[in-house]
């Protein structure tokens, strides 16, 4: 049992460790982004989250093809 909870500990140390790197990532995508495109994302996340089905495919990845 001990080293069940140790194991766990370690995780939890790891996952709060990457929770930080992708914290900061995201408040840099965040302040280079226009507030406009912003509160459209957030409006499409209300829009998807009550709607369900296809309108929950604005979460795929969508890449724009380069010439």
């Amino acid at each position: 049992m001990a080293i069940l909870a140790l194991m766990l500990s370690k995780r939890f140390q790891k996952a709060l460790e990457g929770f930080s790197e992708t914290r900061a990532a995201f408040q840099g995508l965040t302040d280079s982004l226009l507030e406009e495109r912003i509160q459209d994302w957030k409006r499409q996340e209300k829009q998807a989250l009550r709607h369900r089905g296809n309108a929950l495919k604005i979460y795929e990845f969508q890449q724009e093809m380069g010439p």
